[in-house]
């Protein structure tokens, strides 16, 4: 309560500078959004079960009045993934053909006003990578039909929703007087660790008038953090010791069964 009470100051101080500035800086070309965060930073633990995060910020009035709408993306860090395509054979369902997609977000949220149709046009949405069906999706083959890169990236976008680490909330968005705006975007508990990307985007009368973007970076603290490293570093070793960490305590299991 009392860090969501210290961004609220600040936010007053946003709002009171923006006061002046359009008599001291009568320019078109001025930034007329300022965000913040309620945290600068996520540690994951043991015992996270997700988050929620507060994202924030104040409005200047443009030459041509105030803002419309307001976009904010939140990006988690680029992966490359591989989407398994289901065949029925021999009615058994098995896995049949693979696709390699990336690097693409391995976490993404949307928060908006309302539609997107409504706040821009699909070009300025592809232009600036807002929205799912936007992103840009690579693939490691090049001689993958269009069909199929499609059923791919529909599946791929499926299964990430599924996991609760894509998701776009329409209407998620609140603009309270025309000078300040706030948003709650849900972090799940098994959002990737890395740096994130946050992104705002001021919209008016379909035109992109004001941008803001910022890092949020996403760690392992305790113990979680050395079993992390350990996998991803030193793959290897961190097989080897879950290997022989089984073996012992099979051949414990076993003497102690033996003995009663």
């Amino acid at each position: 309560m009392i860090g969501h009470l210290t961004r609220g100051g600040l936010v007053l101080a946003m709002l009171g500078l923006f006061m002046v500035l359009p008599t001291a800086m009568p320019t078109a070309r001025a930034n007329p959004i300022v965000a913040d965060l309620s945290k600068d930073h996520i540690s994951i633990r043991s015992n996270f079960v997700g988050e929620q995060l507060l994202l924030f910020g104040a409005l200047a009035e443009t030459p041509d009045g105030p803002i419309d709408d307001i976009i904010v993306v939140m990006r988690g860090p680029d992966e490359t993934f591989t989407v398994r395509k289901k065949s029925k054979k021999a009615g058994i369902w098995v896995n049949d053909a693979a696709y390699a997609i990336g690097p693409v977000p391995g976490f993404y949220a949307l928060a908006s006003t309302g539609p997107l149709a409504d706040i821009a046009p699909d070009r300025a949405l592809r232009e600036n990578g807002i929205g799912e069906q936007s992103l840009a999706m690579e693939f490691g083959r090049a001689d993958i039909p269009a069909a199929e890169r499609q059923q791919a990236i529909e599946g791929f976008i499926r299964l990430k929703q599924n996991s609760a680490l894509y998701r776009e909330q329409v209407g998620a968005v609140k603009i309270i007087g025309e000078r300040l705006f706030r948003v709650e975007i849900n972090l799940p508990s098994g959002m990737p660790v890395g740096d994130y990307i946050t992104e705002f985007f001021a919209f008016q009368k379909g035109r992109l008038v004001g941008y803001q973007t910022g890092l949020l970076p996403v760690d392992i603290v305790g113990t979680g953090h050395v079993l992390h490293k350990a996998a991803y570093e030193m793959p290897l070793v961190y097989g080897t010791s879950g290997v022989i960490m089984a073996v012992i305590m099979g051949w414990g299991v076993a003497v102690l069964f033996r003995r009663r």
